[in-house]
């Protein structure tokens, strides 16, 4: 017999057998009172055993409930944490696994060592390494995108003289460099190869910061590294050209950040969403010490697939250009000396707010437009332009042929006008 049915059988008796064994007697008063009280002292006694029987009831039936679910391996429904939880679902999900996802971006993450001239001192080189990095394949015939800093010769600031791709199956090529370009940091590589594993391409444009990622590349020259970790911010803007002044740096416009371990040797590799598509190419890190710091940048494949797509094309990457040289020296247009120089030349004095303009191509939209040395631009399309970075962001995607509204100031002049983007190729 089941716990709460036994409960019940000897609740019922001992009420029955107190039952039998009480006389019933009528209410009386006067002469009959202690009659009364002994009658109310047996009726709470009833019914103090009545209500510890139907206590010790419930509670056997809660026993039996447990044991019930324990052997059926169910311990709460959903409804017992909802409110703490979304559901119950949530509530047991298991961790997050990237088995498969790693199997998939690794099969197409390449390792690069590049050699080359090194100098010693003044009048000695050699012939030798000279960096390591990773690349990421874009078609199964041989494609591989990186970043230009690492196929460059830093001793040199040219191309290296020899590139070896490694492949995650051991095999290596020698590499041909199709075309690079330093303002965004991609270059592009092709090898004597067919049936490569090329990254199945994803979207960095609905990531939403939270979002597990992966890392993979050869950071520090262990090939086919994968690191994990979260979108940590988006759209990040990052000047590496060392205040303007190295004209093979770079400007990271819309860069996605990331806690994932990069270190050198990520550079040109992969960051993968958690399902194993490609949503950009490691960059760059914020760090004191040159290594990772839990702040890394990678390009968007959204550009990353533009730009490789313009190389493999044609060689180069095609901008759609104003046609002029500005002044990358920051808050140039706050220095009393430069105000100074500019009303002498031009009779007026600047705004304090754009970038200067230290030089127009013949020909070119900014010409046409009325821009000359020591104008000033103000505002690009619906981009208010006060620095460097913001010259860059506002003309980042725009291609050939492109139209959009300039307004700059010039001998005192402000204007606005609309100009078609010129091919760099072209002025």
């Amino acid at each position: 017999m089941q716990p709460d049915a036994y409960n019940i059988t000897v609740c019922l008796h001992k009420v029955l057998k107190l039952r039998s064994s009480q006389k019933i007697v009528p209410l009386a008063f006067g002469n009959h009172a202690r009659d009364v009280w002994s009658f109310i002292n047996q009726m709470k006694k009833l019914i103090g055993i009545f209500a510890a029987c139907l206590v010790g009831t419930l509670a056997a039936l809660q026993v039996n409930q447990y044991i019930q679910d324990r052997k059926t391996g169910r311990m709460f429904e959903p409804s017992a944490v909802q409110g703490k939880y979304a559901s119950a679902e949530i509530a047991g999900a298991a961790p997050p696994d990237f088995r498969a996802a790693a199997r998939k971006i690794l099969d197409s993450v390449v390792s690069i060592d590049t050699a080359g001239t090194v100098r010693r001192g003044f009048f000695q080189s050699y012939t030798g390494p000279i960096g390591k990095g990773s690349g990421v394949v874009l078609s199964s015939d041989g494609y591989i995108v990186t970043n230009n800093h690492v196929v460059i010769n830093p001793s040199t600031g040219d191309t290296a003289e020899a590139i070896r791709v490694h492949l995650g199956n051991g095999k290596v090529y020698t590499a041909q460099l199709k075309g690079r370009d330093p303002r965004s940091d991609l270059a592009v590589l092709k090898v004597d190869a067919t049936n490569l594993v090329p990254a199945e391409i994803g979207s960095s444009k609905s990531l939403e910061v939270g979002e597990w990622v992966m890392a993979a590349g050869n950071p520090l020259g262990f090939d086919q590294t994968l690191s994990v970790g979260v979108v940590s911010s988006l759209n990040r803007e990052v000047d590496l050209t060392n205040g303007g002044q190295n004209p093979e740096g770079m400007y990271l416009i819309g860069a996605i950040q990331t806690d994932a371990a990069i270190n050198p040797g990520n550079s040109g590799g992969a960051l993968a969403d958690a399902g194993g598509k490609l949503i950009g190419i490691n960059s760059a890190i914020a760090s004191q010490t040159g290594q990772s710091a839990g702040i890394g940048f990678a390009i968007p494949v959204e550009r990353v697939r533009q730009i490789s797509k313009d190389i493999i094309e044609s060689g180069r990457a095609r901008y759609g250009v104003l046609g002029v040289q500005t002044y990358s020296y920051p808050g140039v247009l706050d220095i009393a000396e430069a105000r100074a120089q500019i009303l002498n030349e031009v009779g007026a004095e600047p705004p304090r707010n754009g970038i200067l303009v230290q030089s127009v191509s013949p020909g070119s939209p900014a010409s046409i437009a009325g821009l000359k040395s020591l104008s000033v631009i103000q505002k690009i399309g619906s981009i208010d332009i006060k620095n460097q970075m913001d010259f860059q962001r506002a003309l980042a995607d725009k291609r050939p042929g492109d139209k959009l509204s300039i307004t700059f100031w010039t001998a005192g002049k402000t204007a606005t006008a609309t100009v078609t983007l010129a091919d760099l190729a072209n002025l």
